[in-house]
Formats: structure tokens, sequence, C-alpha cells
């Protein structure tokens, strides 16, 4: 008499492991967000986001043009410093931004990680959609790292340089239109164009994958939700730039 065979215990699938998840991000990101939605994970995302934040801050803050910067908002609210007080601002920033800035660049990957994930949490469940917060964060720590390229092409621009206006950051990798209009004579227009990132819609197009599998949500919901939030922060940092330039 034949006895059945005792099950055997299941094989992990390859794409659950945590480095396939990051290469499935850029190869095959359904299939790895459905595997993300079934078992969340952070960690070697937020690990491969917050080494390249570092390198970045690392290549870009010895080339900070503080005195530039400074000048610039002095002249922008009409005012007019002493040339000894300048100096005393500019020896300052160039003592303490180091250490801010190192700091931010640790922090930031799991800081902005964590509240988008709580955003996006909230939001979904507003509409009665099941989501959990693990699956919130491994999606959204995942669905971000597109964003490394940028970090990338900063340390790549940003070394060939001797010295960078903080506030022009944005516009070196020239990856969105905004280097093609002036901050200073429009500055809503350039913040608006600044948005059209092909990082950041890269990232907007991961997020709407990885929330429709964790929600479970047909992607076109999942896409008005996420786009509508994405569409307010644009226009909102637009108005800003508009009134505080």
């Amino acid at each position: 008499m034949e006895t059945a065979a005792p099950p055997s215990a299941p094989i992990p699938a390859a794409e659950d492991s945590p480095l396939a998840r990051v290469a499935g991000v850029f190869v095959s990101p359904g299939p790895t967000f459905a595997s993300i939605a079934r078992r969340p994970g952070w960690v070697l995302p937020l690990v491969i986001s917050t080494v390249l934040s570092i390198a970045a801050t690392a290549a870009i803050v010895p080339r900070l043009d503080f005195e530039s910067a400074l000048r610039e908002r002095f002249t922008a609210r009409g005012q007019t410093v002493p040339e000894e007080r300048i100096e005393q601002i500019v020896a300052a920033q160039k003592r303490f931004a180091p250490i801010v800035a190192y700091c931010w660049a640790l922090l930031a990957p799991t800081v902005l990680a964590l509240v988008l994930a709580t955003i996006f949490l909230l939001s979904f469940k507003a509409f009665g959609w099941d989501l959990k917060f693990r699956q919130a964060f491994g999606v959204t720590a995942h669905a971000f790292l597109p964003a490394i390229g940028v970090s990338m092409l900063l340390i790549f621009f940003v070394s060939r340089m001797d010295l960078v206006n903080p506030a022009d950051l944005g516009d070196v990798a020239h990856t969105n239109p905004g280097f093609l209009i002036d901050r200073h004579s429009n500055p809503a227009l350039h913040s608006l164009a600044s948005s059209l990132d092909v990082f950041s819609l890269w990232v907007l197009a991961l997020l709407v994958i990885g929330f429709a599998a964790a929600a479970k949500v047909p992607r076109k919901k999942a896409a008005i939700l996420i786009g509508t939030l994405w569409v307010l922060y644009v226009f909102g940092k637009a108005g800003w730039a508009a009134i505080f330039h």
C-alpha cells in the first residue's frame, strides 16, 4: 500500500528576496509590488537610498555657495547688510550647515517614507480600502528607489562644479524643464516646471502600481487618488514659491 508523501515546506519565491525586489522595482514592478503587498519589507531600499543620500551630500556640501545664496535673499527682501555681517553669517553657515546636511541625509529617506506612507494609508482608508501600514511603508520605500538616480546625477554634475547656489540644485541635473525658466522672474512657473521631473513621475507610477496591489483596487482608482495628492502638493509648492520668493 502506497503512503502519501509528506507535504514539503514551501520554497520561498525568488521575488521575495530583498535584493530581487530592489531589482524588480526597475524591471518588473507589477509582480514585485504584489510580492511586497503579500510580505512587506523596507530595510534594503532604505539602506540604499540613505547611502546615496549621504554620498550626494558629501559631494554637494563642500561646493555650496553660501555667500551668493545669502546675498540673493537679502536682495529679494530689499535689505542692505554690512559686509562684516554677511561674512559672519556665511562663516556660521559653513560651520553648521554640514552638520545639519549630514543629519538630514541620514534621516531623510526613512522620515520621508514614514510620512508619505502615513499620508497614503490615511487617504486610502478614507475611501474604505483595505491597507495596512506595513504594506504602505514597504511600497513607499521601494517606489522611491528611482530617486537614487537624482542622487547619482547630482554627484556627477556637482563634482564638476566649483560652487553652486543651494537654490539651483534642483536645476543642476536637467531632469526636468525647470532649468529653462528663470526662478527669479517667475518662481511659481519654475516650481511647476521643476515638478515635472522624470524621476518624480517614475516614482508616481510605481506608487500607483504598488498601492493598487497592496489595497487590491484597480490601478485607475489608485492613480486618481495618488495623482490628486501630487497635484495638490505641486500647486501648493508653486504658491509658496510665488508668495515667499
